[in-house]
This record gives structure tokens, sequence and C-alpha cells, in this order.
């Protein structure tokens, strides 16, 4: 088999599961490992996928807009935040960070969760407009924090020193956020430096912290530790995570890990 035909059933296995394990295609290619491993090293260089433990995984499209994010596996993202809704109780105060996963959990929140007197902190304005307007119609005495800072948009969030500061001045039982990648040896992290300065401030200033993140963010490095995985509480994913090459590691750094089914 040539280079190219090589490197084109490896994308397209990527496209078609998520995923891809250096033995599977050794099995089914009928090459070497090292070949395998030098194709995965050259598809890395050229930006179509990012090496992890016994495989790889699709690159995090960054330049991706968040209106088209919000609807990338949506379904496991659904999943992910009902499950995390039975990690919640009344009377709680929650940060939640800015993005595709955060927004669908504020739609969980909106929800008949039967959660009352909640106090949301975040710096997304779609959370905060979510959930302040339906807490509004179910009088479920929901109260939302917007931080201050500059504004930026996809998505739309406040972001900046001022921002920094505003979260020091909470102290919240619960950091619920969601990364753009998560390492069983790093942590989970953020590709953009000021979203991973939010959320580690966030961190910083909460009793526990949840982090919510379907299978295409397990595996993945991006540029900015906010979180190891000895401070993670839960790890809360969906059920495809189990394919992952780095599920048992995570697994075991993350005793909280949860599987949304």
């Amino acid at each position: 088999m040539w280079q190219e035909e090589r490197h084109q059933k490896i994308r397209s296995l990527l496209a078609a599961y998520g995923q891809v394990s250096i033995d599977k295609i050794v099995e089914d290619f009928g090459v070497s490992r090292e070949t395998i491993r030098r194709d995965l090293m050259e598809l890395e260089v050229s930006g179509d996928l990012r090496r992890v433990r016994g495989g790889a995984v699709p690159v995090a499209r960054e330049d991706t807009t968040f209106g088209v994010r919000i609807t990338l596996r949506l379904q496991e993202k659904r999943a992910i935040c009902a499950t995390a809704l039975g990690l919640l109780q009344s009377g709680l105060t929650i940060f939640m960070d800015a993005g595709s996963t955060s927004s669908t959990m504020a739609e969980a929140l909106a929800g008949p969760t039967g959660l009352t007197d909640l106090t949301i902190i975040t710096n997304s304005i779609d959370v905060a407009s979510q959930l302040a307007e339906k807490s509004g119609e179910l009088s479920r005495g929901t109260r939302v924090i917007l931080l201050a800072g500059d504004v930026k948009l996809d998505p739309m969030e406040t972001h900046g020193p001022a921002t920094i500061n505003d979260i020091q001045r909470f102290r919240a039982d619960i950091a619920l956020l969601a990364p753009w990648g998560i390492d069983a040896t790093m942590g989970a992290m953020n590709h953009f430096l000021h979203g991973a300065e939010i959320a580690r401030a966030m961190v910083r200033n909460a009793a526990k912290t949840i982090v919510l993140a379907d299978h295409s963010k397990i595996g993945v490095v991006s540029r900015s530790v906010f979180c190891p995985t000895s401070e993670i509480d839960h790890l809360v994913v969906d059920a495809k995570a189990r394919t992952r090459p780095q599920f048992d590691a995570l697994a075991a750094a993350v005793p909280g890990l949860i599987v949304a089914e």
C-alpha cells in the first residue's frame, strides 16, 4: 500500500470513528508499527490529527466557529450534561466557563431539574442569558451573575484582568468546566490562553471541580493546562469515551470518572 493511500485511509478512519489505534491500523493495513508511527507523525505535522498514546485522534479545530461547535456531538453533550445534573443539589453556587458544552449544560439547568436556589457565576453571555430567562419563568430562585470584563465574540464571553479579578470576589461550591482536551498525565486544557486563565481562577476559588468532556476531547493535548487530573473531583464523559486509547489511564487518574450512558 502506497503512503498516500495509507494516509487517506487513516483520515477516513478518523472521520468515521473519531479515533484510530496503531494496533488496528497495523492489522488492517498489513504494515509494520514503525511505518504507521511515521505515517501518524507526518499526518500530525500536516495538521490532520493529533497523536495520543496508542494511536491518534482528530485535531480539535480551534478555527471552527461557536455556531458550528455547538451542533457537534450534541447528543453526547446532552447525555453528559444530564448525568452531571445528578451531581448537583439545590442551593449551590456554581462557576461555569464559556463554550459549547457549557451552553448545553445551561440548557439542561434551564429545564425541569428540580434544583432551586442556585447561584450561577459565569463569563459566558449565552449561559447567563439562557439561565436568566428560564429561571425567571420557572420561579426557582436561581440567581445568575455575569462576570465583569471585556466582551469578545465566538462565543460571546467576558475576559481579561477584570474577569479574573471578579472571580476572586466569589467562593463557589463547584466549578463546572468544559475543556478543549483532557490528558491523563497533564489534565484539563484549553486552547485559548484567556479561557485557561479564567478556568484556572474558577478552580482555585471552588471547593470541587467537575469537568465535562465528550469523547473527542479524550487524550487531546491543547495549549494551556487549567486543572491537573489530581484536582478533578468528577470527570463526566459519554459512552464513546470508552473506546479512546487514554480512557483507562484517565479512569485511574480520576477516581470520580462517570460515563453517561
